[in-house]
């Protein structure tokens, strides 16, 4: 689906031979991951493929035969996840398009998502520039949600590729161990400075405004740490009680997820030095 002129959508469930229901447990009724096109007058680049999942493939492969792009330059993977760049591998061996990431993504990619089969045979760089002809892509690193997690911007359209970053159905998902508190506290201000008129999200719609969206991201990360602190007022707490404080009426599928949302927020206070733990239990210092 053209969504101005050189960038199309090609999302599970908007192709019009494949029509999915959309999510997958524990994400029921979530969207499907965004799938981009961009192209400009000598060449164009995929940025994320979807699921690996053949179906999906056979209608973006039957999508690029009728649009009929310049040459493919590149299948760029934003992250690591399955539901991002999990279809990679495939579009790769029906096109020859080189396969590309940030290069803090790169072994995970390779070993979970390609299962050794497949290599990234370039590592983009933040503020390196991709040049299509006419249309400019700009690499942005913005580290989070994943260490190498990176955006695309399209500076002459203002046209900002945000993957999971930013999204416009949810807030996002930072895994203890994988992304970083901080590190997204600052790629949002970062995401911010650029001024960008349109973001085109891993998850849901275009984003019209962004400048609205990233400050109401950035507002409800301080109030949950707000929330956090408030709630560990009354002495220690596990992470299940901070979560029961925090996150009311939440689906039980959606526990596991709060939980690791509330361990990230944690991490964070704690290397700020407003929060200690005893290996089970969390306080204020």
């Amino acid at each position: 689906m053209e969504l101005e002129p050189g960038i199309h959508s090609l999302t599970t469930g908007q192709l019009p031979t494949r029509q999915l229901p959309i999510g997958r447990e524990p994400f029921q009724g979530f969207p499907p991951p965004n799938s981009f096109l961009v192209f400009g007058t000598d060449a164009s680049v995929l940025i994320d493929a979807g699921w690996d999942d053949a179906a999906d493939h056979e209608a973006r492969t039957a999508y690029l035969r009728d649009v009929g792009p310049p040459p493919l330059a590149a299948i760029i993977i934003t992250h690591r996840h399955p539901d991002h760049g999990g279809g990679a591998l495939a579009l790769h061996r029906s096109t020859g398009a080189p396969l590309a990431s940030h290069a803090l993504e790169r072994e995970a990619i390779e070993r979970d998502l390609f299962g050794g089969e497949g290599r990234i045979t370039r590592e983009l760089r933040d503020g390196e520039e991709l040049d299509l002809g006419g249309l400019t892509l700009e690499v942005v690193h913005t580290p989070g949600h994943t260490p190498g997690c990176i955006a695309l911007f399209a500076r002459e359209r203002g046209a900002l590729f945000t993957t999971d970053t930013v999204m416009g159905v949810s807030t996002t998902l930072i895994r203890p161990g994988e992304g970083s508190m901080a590190d997204y506290g600052r790629t949002l201000e970062r995401l911010r400075s650029l001024r960008a008129a349109t973001m085109y999200t891993g998850h849901g719609g275009p984003i019209t405004d962004p400048e609205s969206r990233l400050q109401a991201l950035i507002g409800h990360r301080q109030r949950r740490e707000t929330e956090l602190l408030d709630a560990l007022a009354g002495g220690p707490r596990t992470v299940q009680a901070l979560r029961e404080a925090i996150y009311t009426g939440l689906p039980a599928a959606r526990e596991r997820l709060a939980d690791q949302q509330v361990v990230s927020g944690l991490h964070k206070l704690r290397d700020d030095g407003r929060v200690r733990d005893d290996g089970e239990r969390w306080a204020r210092t």
